[in-house]
């Protein structure tokens, strides 16, 4: 198989015989107890499937060694008779929290392949399978990043030399000890320098470049780069934000820096841009989507009051696009009837639910789109 098919081409390609995918070969991990137990196991039908490196260079050194690198890789499935816009899903912690539950249920790959939506999964420069970079890079463990990330991900508390504590009606297996075992490696280190926000988005530009307009899909780090990737490239059609921790601002309109109740932490707005560059954000319908345990006042738990502050912005946000004509709204899922939704909501036990308000609101837009014959 060639390493990569647009849509156009993978349509004229597409043999007669296609491939006939399980939920079970989609999502990997899925125990077949689960998936029996599952309504919706039935097949997903794939027309092209595959993956491909993108953007990147080539360096080399006084000898003639040459070393390609700083590119992004992307894994992508392509379901038959598929809708026009694919779906780039860009993830702040590991692809996998695209590709399945860790439970066994469908992840949001599996689910949107159902609704007939190009799927692309992407790792980002100098991590997870686009690894190599051009400059050296270090990694050290951080003992302690358990219970950091349970608390930050909003699972409840976990104080060190204690044991885990969820919050009341959370959306998770909560006495499922491999679900946890799971999620909590389901993150790998990221490239998070001053430069990665425009780096990135360089290279998702060009990623669009070889598969056409999309709909980004993001999801808290990578939130700014969506917006700076819409700032880049006209070829993002449509952005869908699992809770942004950071925006872009007009000038002279970004909120002043909050400090967290929880640590004494300055939690920034994000950087201004020129009106011109802004209003780039006003063609093309967002929604920023915000779970369950976001306190209306200071909180002195830290994963809780950073997403309080973060949803200040996000209003700010809004109300800047929105007051320029564009198309932005949030959504809080409580106010939806949707609640113990953690930040990591595209795997909670009703992530179908959160799943059918994204779908709604591509096909209330107009990105749901299928010029394939039904």
């Amino acid at each position: 198989m060639q390493l990569h098919l647009n849509l156009r081409a993978a349509r004229e390609a597409a043999r007669p015989a296609l491939a006939i995918l399980a939920v079970a070969a989609v999502s990997g991990l899925a125990s077949q107890s689960a998936l029996a137990d599952d309504k919706k196991s039935e097949p997903i039908v794939i027309q092209d499937q595959g993956a491909f490196a993108f953007a990147g260079k080539t360096i080399s050194n006084n000898d003639g060694g040459t070393l390609h690198c700083d590119h992004g890789y992307a894994q992508y499935n392509i379901p038959v008779k598929p809708r026009d816009l694919p779906l780039v899903m860009w993830h702040s912690a590991s692809s996998i929290t695209w590709e399945h539950s860790p439970d066994g249920r469908d992840g949001f790959q599996q689910i949107f392949l159902r609704k007939k939506y190009p799927v692309y999964i992407i790792d980002l420069p100098r991590q997870g399978k686009a690894s190599w970079a051009c400059v050296p890079t270090a990694y050290e463990p951080e003992i302690g990043r358990d219970q950091a990330t349970f608390e930050g991900w909003r699972f409840g508390t976990w104080p060190l030399g204690g044991k885990p504590k969820f919050f009341d009606g959370v959306q998770a297996p909560t006495n499922d000890p491999q679900w946890l075992d799971q999620l909590l490696r389901a993150r790998y280190p990221e490239f998070e320098d001053a430069a990665a926000d425009q780096f990135e988005a360089d290279s998702v530009a060009d990623l669009l470049k070889k598969i056409g307009p999309s709909v980004l899909i993001t999801h808290s780090g990578s939130g700014v780069r969506g917006w700076v990737t819409a700032l880049t490239t006209p070829r993002v059609k449509g952005i869908v934000s699992f809770e942004p921790s950071v925006f872009r601002f007009p000038k002279g309109e970004a909120p002043k820096p909050i400090k967290s109740a929880a640590n004494g932490d300055v939690i920034p707005p994000g950087e201004e841009v020129s009106e011109k560059e802004f209003k780039k954000l006003t063609r093309i319908p967002i929604q920023i989507i915000v779970g369950d345990y976001v306190p209306n006042k200071p909180s002195e738990l830290a994963g809780p009051e950073r997403r309080r502050i973060t949803v200040v912005y996000a209003k700010a946000f809004i109300k800047a696009i929105n007051d320029r004509g564009g198309d932005a709204e949030l959504v809080e899922l409580p106010k939806k009837g949707l609640t113990g939704n953690t930040h990591l909501m595209m795997l909670d036990l009703n992530n179908d639910k959160v799943a059918e308000i994204v779908a709604d609101f591509l096909k209330k837009k107009n990105l749901d789109k299928r010029t394939s014959a039904d």
